[in-house]
């Protein structure tokens, strides 16, 4: 199977660096001190779109051919990696489809569509929205921008990570360890990339919701699980049903671990980072977080960097779950 290399997440970079929005560390006495580490948040809900995911489908679709283009292009999401096409697609003049869930959250349609978009709405308890996608392809000739089990994906959100290790190697350090949000993991592949390279002891863990844990479960496994017959969420952005089959060769082999956590500690982070630095999170851009706290005793003493990834919420859906 192809692969991607440090080279290819840096060629990425110098294609999509204009275009992207400013997302630079943050830390926090507070939490360091609390937890005994020193800690780097990167926080992607500044992002354009208001994630990572931007990142990989402005990656992927700046190679596209000028054919591709005149053509347009679709993609599936639960609504963030939708988010990313339908402004990558806005950004280089072509027309994007996008496959959602009905039950998305009402943010990420408006979003989406305010970008020009196409929305074609899918039932994720019955349908198959890769099938869907591919049938929509096939039929009007457009290229399917995949959001996590691409080559081209993947280079692009390793960029994330490629951004926090310059912005610390002027201080003489390196990341001990790495916290990724995973729902496909493409982020947790490209990261894992950018960070084993610059550090080949970094450990890399995975977040997930504790009901929808394939990654930590697969890991544990050393082969891909799925999660089956479990019902939708608070992380509506995590809630693939097992890893990718690039993406995890890639986190496999870069021996990448998981950790999950419940909801409470999610409520718990959100409103952290909230009151700490005005951030608003959804709780799947939160999740990453949630696990540091959740796990004083792994990071005790390390350089932790952690990938906040999303903020696609509702002023009141926001604020309902804080005060829980």
């Amino acid at each position: 199977m192809s692969q991607v290399n440090l080279d290819d997440i840096e060629q990425a970079y110098l294609r999509i660096k204009s275009y992207l929005g400013d997302t630079n560390i943050v830390s926090s006495h507070i939490l360091d001190t609390a937890l005994n580490a020193e800690i780097y948040l990167k926080p992607e809900q500044l992002q354009r779109t208001g994630s990572f995911k931007f990142r990989g489908a402005m990656a992927a679709m700046t190679l596209l051919t000028k054919e591709q283009l005149k053509n347009g292009v679709i993609a599936f999401s639960s609504g963030n990696h939708a988010q990313g096409v339908a402004c990558a697609a806005k950004i280089l003049k072509t027309s994007s489809v996008i496959v959602m869930p009905s039950d998305a959250p009402e943010i990420k349609i408006k979003n989406t569509k305010s970008f020009g978009a196409k929305v074609v709405f899918y039932d994720r308890q019955k349908d198959d929205r890769e099938l869907i996608g591919e049938n929509i392809a096939t039929k009007e000739n457009r290229t399917l921008i995949k959001p996590f089990d691409s080559l081209e994906v993947i280079a692009g959100q390793g960029t994330s990570a490629l951004e926090a290790i310059r912005s610390i190697e002027f201080q003489d350090k390196s990341f001990d360890a790495a916290i990724i949000c995973a729902s496909g993991g493409g982020l947790t592949a490209g990261s894992s990339i950018v960070l084993k390279k610059h550090n080949p002891y970094c450990k890399i863990y995975t977040a997930e919701p504790s009901q929808w844990n394939d990654h930590e479960l697969s890991f544990q496994a050393n082969k891909r699980i799925a999660i089956t017959n479990t019902p939708h969420g608070i992380c509506d952005a995590l809630e693939s049903s097992s890893p990718g089959e690039i993406t995890f060769e890639i986190n496999n082999k870069n021996n990448v671990k998981g950790l999950s956590v419940d909801d409470e500690a999610i409520f718990h982070a959100m409103k952290f980072a909230y009151q700490e630095f005005n951030f608003i999170l959804e709780p799947s851009g939160a999740i990453a977080l949630a696990c540091l706290m959740s796990s004083r005793s792994v990071f005790e003493g390390k350089k932790v960097l952690v990938l906040l990834s999303g903020g696609n919420i509702s002023t009141k859906e926001f604020h309902n779950y804080i005060s829980i």
